[in-house]
């Protein structure tokens, strides 16, 4: 082989090697962050669930409203400058994940506690609240503790999710289930009877009390740890990710904290946790 062919064959190489190269930078430049598509569309989409009190669900006059709901309009204050530049997707729990990996939403909100199993599915940011999960019972059912709820005479109204499902079996197999989409109809089936007892998450456990003080209250005992609720969104932009965690950090511990204490004492009547464990 002479060498002006060995010259020749490296030089077209090389010519390939960049190519190459320039079209993966400008395949990566045309891809752009959900962050800059948000910011060009001029608005939010944020996919939520309707039957999740106090986080969101539809008053008198329809309209969605709700601990997330308001949240997610500090979002869109955030980015616009406006609370109301923001579209809402309603979704069940099961399109919850469809939803934020479609591309429908561009990100979610919903009541939604952070599993190892469903990070699996989607992104989460850092806590937005704090949560737990609790029993909410009919006072005329006689149930002041756990152990008496396990009991085949009762019958408790569970979500359908597959925690809910473990935690029944653990703390009370010998009771009855009647499974439910949403935290609406699980409340439903025990104010009229059909079950004595709901389990559902801290939040909206006070919240049906709260509302409802002559015909339930909440048992003193926690089925689980602290839990967090946090926003999801597709895997793979790492931008839009960081915006919104950076966001929730500020709500939480941050410069927007004063507007996040407001809503939560709004929904659920008392101050949000300090933003720092040393301020009181």
């Amino acid at each position: 082989m002479t060498k002006r062919l060995i010259r020749s064959r490296w030089v077209a190489g090389l010519f390939a090697a960049l190519i190459a190269l320039t079209s993966i930078s400008v395949a990566n430049a045309q891809e752009k962050s959900r962050l800059q598509v948000v910011l060009e569309r001029g608005k939010l989409i944020v996919a939520t669930m309707a039957t999740v009190p106090p986080f969101a669900m539809r008053d008198d006059k329809g309209e969605l409203v709700g601990f997330d709901i308001d949240i997610a309009r500090l979002f869109a204050k955030a980015l616009f400058n406006d609370p109301n530049k923001i579209e809402f997707v309603v979704v069940d729990a099961s399109g919850r994940w469809p939803a934020v990996n479609s591309g429908q939403a561009d990100f979610g909100i919903s009541g939604t506690t952070v599993y190892p199993d469903r990070a699996v599915q989607v992104a989460f940011t850092r806590g937005y609240v704090d949560s737990g999960i609790s029993i909410l019972v009919r006072k005329d059912s006689g149930i002041k503790t756990l152990d008496q709820l396990n009991n085949e005479k009762f019958t408790v109204a569970n979500f359908a999710n597959p925690q809910m499902e473990e935690r029944a079996k653990r703390f009370f197999p010998k009771a009855k289930l009647v499974v439910f989409e949403s935290a609406a109809a699980q409340f439903l089936a025990v104010r009229t009877g059909r079950a004595q007892a709901l389990q559902i998450d801290t939040p909206t456990t006070n919240y049906f009390a709260a509302q409802n003080k002559d015909q339930f209250e909440v048992l003193p005992e926690l089925l689980t740890a602290s839990q967090n609720n946090a926003i999801f969104l597709k895997y793979g932009d790492f931008t839009w990710w960081l915006w919104l965690d950076t966001t929730v950090s500020e709500l939480r511990s941050g410069s927007w904290y004063p507007q996040y204490n407001d809503i939560y004492k709004k929904w659920f009547g008392m101050d949000a946790p300090p933003q720092k464990f040393y301020l009181k």
